[in-house]
């Protein structure tokens, strides 16, 4: 029986200060060890693990079930115990990796039990399942016939490869956790109170005013730039819809059209530089190079990425005859608020260029923001601000569990030779073709996503599809980015697409429709990532000039020309006949960057000037109409005089 001694409110609010003094403490921890060394590699992942564990567990004993809570304060108290024995055990078990004592067992298993169950209590099932199908092949795969069979391991062997040898759990991705993601994730969260809302809002407004599709654009805007820090498609939802999406409901938006232009949005700002989200810190791990290396690579496909949505949008509101807004922006507020948005920003990437480490950038962009906050006149409350900073740390622990378990399934692909087997099925099914390879590779990147973290499954789909892509002759920058861009867009991709999930809670609009107009909208993303590997230009690498001004051109315009053609709107409406021609100039685009490819088919300027010139006819098309209509109506409006 759980007799805390308080009443349910009573109760409810100890609860709700444990977790945010815990929080408080992991954030103080961390910013801490970015200047003074608090321990070994070992001892800071142990520690973040620690407090990751207890904010996962700990919310539990409030409210719902006695029952429930019983069990919350179960694997608190476990999750607790297993830390600290293994915090004062590491000489020990690394001195044992794979023969391990009965007691070192026990708490290894008790570990693995306890980070899957801290993963489905904060992101769902998806994941956990993911993860337990891979424990039972390491454990029982010597009994599958075929090419997947391993050799028998020990229980005792499998448990310390898992946990507690100090692999598995305590592998690189929860260290880049606790060292590269955490103080990040901390200080996307400040930009709650830091009175960047208005800030943004009078940005969009700027940006969108001329434009029919102005409260749309606003949303892109000021989506892209919180997720420029955010790096995190459903904190960006929260952050920016819950004035982006009532503002475009306002304007006429239909709610699932509000809710697919801010999760589209916020979605794409996991790809935007200079944070990029967890996942970006994961691939420069995978490659060996610098964070700022992806952080740069990161930035043509990035603008190309909200080209498309932006066009889309566009497209889009003029499909539901959306006004053009009339409100102006505020100059003395962009002013106000800019340095709170531009002084931290730049403190971030002027540190990682001068190779500074991530999560020592972090902290003095959070000391900046803090600071930056008490100059304002009207700062924060100081409650305001420990409670922000306590909502990023339950974040960043929820990425921690999620890591930790992806460190079991890695472990697991490691040990058993799991990945090289797959990758050299992906190989066997491509036949050896790129283009089917990187197909299967995009197939299994969106199915991984489903319902997981980002982070979680680029993770996977580079332990394994990413290998063979490179095996294949495949640039490994480009091979790590092709599978990261489709883990980012399974957020708006159907059926389970968590961005478009948080944002329909907030529209209060169909989830499917928003999620299957997010996926339209969004479509850009799921054609860079050829770009990415088809075009050294997209990864900022000019092999030939020429080819390099070619792909300048043609890569814009296949995005747009291609939104164009889905959504049935360029200028106005288009006729059948334009359709036609925007959809050409789309195909001729994408002909331009494959047929350079094949040295025996030299036809990619033919299919480059075609699709300038068919787009071209369509937009001519389009102004020609529109003076004709506005001609007829002043002739109209004339002869009624």
């Amino acid at each position: 029986m759980l007799n805390t001694g308080f009443s349910m409110s009573r109760r409810d609010r100890f609860v709700q200060w444990a977790v945010t003094a815990t929080a408080l403490a992991m954030v103080a921890f961390h910013m801490i060890n970015t200047q003074v060394l608090m321990g070994s590699t070992y001892e800071l992942q142990n520690v973040h693990l620690f407090f990751a564990l207890v904010l996962a567990f700990l919310p539990g004993l409030a409210g719902g079930s006695r029952v429930s809570r019983i069990v919350a304060l179960v694997l608190l108290v476990a999750g607790i115990g297993g830390t600290l024995y293994v915090g004062f055990s590491i000489d020990h078990l690394q001195m044992v990796l794979g023969f391990p004592e009965p007691i070192d067992v026990a708490v290894g298993v008790v570990l693995i039990l306890l980070v899957i169950e801290a993963t489905r209590r904060s992101w769902g099932l998806p994941l956990p399942i993911v993860a337990m199908v891979f424990l039972a092949y390491f454990f029982f795969g010597h009994l599958v016939p075929g090419p997947l069979y391993h050799r028998a391991f020990s229980f005792d062997y499998v448990i310390s490869y898992l946990s507690v040898g100090l692999t598995g759990i305590y592998g690189q991705f929860l260290s880049i956790s606790a060292n590269q993601i955490y103080l990040f994730v901390v200080f996307g969260a400040l930009f709650g109170v830091l009175g960047i809302d208005a800030l943004l809002s009078e940005l969009g407004k700027l940006a969108g005013r001329r434009l029919r599709s102005g409260p749309g654009q606003m949303s892109v805007v000021s989506s892209s730039l919180v997720g420029m820090i955010t790096g995190a498609s459903v904190a960006n939802v929260a952050v920016t819809g819950a004035f982006t999406i009532p503002y475009m409901k306002k304007r006429g938006y239909s709610p699932e059209l509000a809710g697919a232009i801010e999760a589209t949005a916020s979605t794409g700002g996991q790809i935007m530089p200079p944070v990029m989200g967890a996942a970006a810190f994961l691939m420069a791990f995978f490659i060996g190079i610098p964070y700022v290396d992806v952080m740069l690579v990161g930035i043509v496909p990035a603008v190309l990425f909200y080209i498309g949505v932006l066009f889309s949008v566009h497209c889009a509101s003029l499909s539901e005859n959306i006004d053009a807004p009339t409100e102006r922006a505020d100059m003395r507020a962009i002013a106000k608020g800019a340095p709170s948005f531009l002084i931290p920003l730049g403190i971030i990437i002027v540190l990682l260029i001068r190779s500074y480490a991530p999560d020592v950038a972090a902290f003095w962009a959070i000391i900046a923001a803090l600071a930056l906050s008490m100059l304002r006149s009207d700062r924060p409350k100081l409650s305001d601000l420990l409670h922000c900073m306590a909502g990023g740390a339950l974040i960043g622990a929820k990425i921690a569990v999620s890591l930790a378990v992806v460190g079991l399934i890695a472990q697991t692909l490691i040990t058993t030779g799991l990945g090289s087997k797959i990758a050299g099925l992906i190989e066997l099914l491509s036949m050896g073709n790129i283009v089917l390879a990187l197909l299967l590779t995009m197939i299994v990147a969106i199915i991984l996503g489903c319902g997981v973290p980002p982070a979680a499954a680029y993770s996977l789909v580079a332990i394994t599809a990413a290998p063979s892509l490179i095996r294949m002759g495949l640039d490994p920058l480009a091979a790590h980015f092709f599978a990261f861009y489709f883990a980012i867009m399974s957020a708006v991709t159907p059926p389970v697409a968590m961005g478009a999930l948080a944002a329909s809670a907030l529209s209060r609009g169909s989830y499917m429709a928003t999620s299957m107009k997010g996926f339209k909208l969004a479509i850009s993303g799921f054609i860079i990532p050829f770009f990415i590997v088809f075009n050294p230009v997209a990864r900022l690498q000019v092999e030939q000039l020429d080819l390099a001004l070619g792909a300048i051109i043609a890569m814009p315009l296949s995005l747009i020309a291609l939104s164009a053609t889905l959504y049935g709107y360029l200028l106005t409406r288009l006729t059948r006949a334009e359709r036609m021609l925007t959809g050409a100039s789309a195909l001729c685009a994408f002909g331009f960057m494959t047929f350079r490819q094949i040295a025996h088919l030299p036809l990619e300027w033919p299919m480059l000037v075609a699709s300038v010139a068919l787009f071209g006819t369509a937009v001519t098309r389009q102004v020609t109409e529109r003076r004709s209509l506005a001609r007829q109506g002043k002739s109209l409006s004339t002869s009624e005089t």
